[in-house]
């Protein structure tokens, strides 16, 4: 009886394997890892004998697809992969002072005011961590902190799947945006009955849309959706142009358009529900001491 033990697979040979199963052919993966394609092929021929399995369905020029055993091992060998990384950055960290990468999603009509804060304060407090901001709806943001692919996210309660644990980090209030001629400009506040036969011009960036429609409901409000977009701008542009009013859950510093025209903001009477902005990550996850410092920063610069 052989005592032959199979080698052990390498942290290289899953990086490569990871790289085939992303680009889904052997030369793209080469091209993104900087190596051969036969380099590619070898390391997955290579742990396909270590672990007895097929990881790949190799199809002539048309590339691969990985098998169910294949898919399971992107899966732990990213995890293995992120965790040697961690190693690395801490083994010889006598400064003990954070490192690395921290990527943070931010709910996009929510970047402008928080990302470039966010961005000079850590380069401010933690110079040797690179943030990696991916802005979008909350529901790809959440997915992308569930499946790992994001450390934390920054958005609105409202819309947050299961899985999810969050911090408050403030509240925003509602307000209308009116064009500067409209009638109920020269007003201090406004009663949304009043506009509800008006067009309104609606932010519908999810879940953005549904919450102000659900808002405007439960008043018992039937409004005018005269046209509905996912661009924060294009709808401050549309307001402002006269087409219509909006409303808004945050509020810029500046008071025009793109184009220049001015936007007039007024507080409602009665108010609508605030609603909470916050800061989440995945409810089983075990946070880096980097992502940690980066949460502590952005708790501090809300409050």
């Amino acid at each position: 009886m052989s005592n032959t033990l199979e080698p052990h697979p390498t942290l290289r040979q899953l990086e490569l394997f990871i790289a085939a199963a992303r680009e889904g052919s052997f030369a793209a993966a080469a091209e993104a890892m900087h190596v051969t394609p036969n380099a590619v092929a070898s390391a997955v021929t290579e742990l396909e004998t270590s672990f007895h399995a097929q990881l790949v369905i190799r199809r002539r020029a048309k590339g691969l697809t990985t098998t169910a055993a294949g898919q399971d091992l992107v899966t732990r060998a990213a995890a293995l992969l992120e965790q040697a990384e961690e190693l690395t950055l801490h083994i010889g960290n006598t400064s003990d002072v954070p490192r690395g990468s921290v990527s943070v999603g931010c709910y996009s009509t929510l970047a402008a005011t928080i990302i470039p804060e966010l961005w000079a304060q850590v380069a401010q407090q933690l110079p040797e961590v690179q943030l990696d901001i991916q802005e979008g709806p909350i529901e790809m943001l959440a997915q992308q902190v569930l499946d790992g692919h994001l450390d934390m996210m920054i958005s609105y309660r409202v819309g947050l799947p299961m899985g999810l644990v969050s911090d408050e980090l403030f509240q925003t209030a509602p307000q209308v945006a009116l064009p500067e001629h409209h009638a109920m400009a020269a007003q201090s506040e406004v009663s949304l009955e009043e506009l509800e036969s008006e067009p309104l011009i609606l932010l519908d960036l999810p879940p953005a849309g549904d919450n102000t429609l659900r808002l405007l409901h439960e008043r018992g409000l039937r409004p005018n959706v005269m046209h509905r977009s996912t661009s924060y701008e294009t709808v401050r542009s549309m307001v402002a142009r006269g087409f219509g009013y909006s409303l808004f859950f945050q509020q810029t510093r500046t008071k025009v358009s793109y184009e220049g025209l001015p936007l007039i903001h007024r507080a409602i009477q009665p108010p609508l529900q605030a609603e909470p902005v916050v800061l989440s990550w995945q409810i089983d996850a075990q946070p880096t001491r980097r992502a940690n410092a980066v949460g502590e920063i952005i708790m501090n610069m809300t409050q």
